[in-house]
């Protein structure tokens, strides 16, 4: 993992706060958090159940807006969705009238690329999540792993500086869970971009992060951060893995 020293910082959240009023409730969901994510770091956000994530994850991307405080992209304030930044959810959004090569080169096609080019760009993500085969085949045949990982393929196809992901395995079976977080290490460690990543499963956390950040319950804010310094790839039984995922665990329950 990079030093803090030798890399810039790419976002920044700054005194976050998001509240939702109806008529019947006032409902605090964010509060004063702070957050700074740095340049091909893989950051992972970890919280209990119903905190705020995905808010949080909604504002950073622009489709949301704080109601006090600013998020900042290179420097830039975050008003809007920004093509740089791209997002994957647990649903993929896939458009099921499209097979797999249509749906992960529709950003390159919006952008009016060359079709050899765009396609070759496909190609390449393609195969780089295990799909290379698949081309042809349409959303309704495919597992709900393979499902997502045209998800992230049609992310990563986009070109994103930054790739926001809120919990995109928390439909999956715990096998095909395994499988995906293997696989988007290997992405990740292939195609550096800066990750942004929310879960609540500690051993996920673990294995994928650079950096663990501990929410709290809602209204959310920082309680704490964990620097994961392990060797990729990462070994589930490891005596290393195991202390931090127990360090982390005792963390997380007293954010709840």
């Amino acid at each position: 993992m990079e030093r803090a020293g030798q890399v810039r910082t790419i976002i920044e959240c700054k005194n976050l706060g998001k509240t939702f009023d109806t008529k019947e409730t006032h409902l605090e969901v964010l509060k004063n958090l702070n957050l700074s994510v740095r340049e091909n770091e893989f950051v992972v956000l970890l919280g209990p159940g119903q905190c705020g994530k995905t808010t949080l994850m909604n504002i950073i991307a622009g489709i949301q807006q704080p109601t006090e405080g600013e998020v900042i992209f290179n420097g830039e304030k975050i008003t809007k969705p920004n093509p740089r930044l791209g997002v994957v959810y647990q649903t993929t959004g896939l458009f099921p009238w499209f097979n797999v090569m249509h749906n992960v080169d529709f950003g390159p096609r919006m952008k009016h690329m060359p079709r050899s080019e765009r396609l070759a760009k496909a190609q390449h993500f393609i195969d780089l999540v295990g799909l290379t085969g698949f081309e042809k085949s349409f959303p309704i045949h495919l597992s709900g792993g393979m499902r997502q990982r045209v998800g992230i393929a049609r992310a990563y196809c986009n070109d994103p500086e930054v790739l926001l992901m809120d919990e995109p395995f928390g439909h999956l079976d715990a096998q095909t869970r395994y499988s995906m977080q293997e696989a988007i290490e290997q992405i990740w460690s292939q195609e550096k971009r800066t990750v942004i990543f929310i879960t609540n499963n500690i051993e996920e956390a673990v294995y994928l992060a650079d950096r663990v950040v501990l929410l709290t319950n809602c209204p959310t804010c920082v309680k704490d951060e964990v620097i994961v310094d392990l060797p990729r790839p990462r070994n589930y039984v490891d005596k290393e893995f195991l202390r931090l995922r127990e360090q982390i665990g005792e963390l997380f329950e007293s954010t709840k």
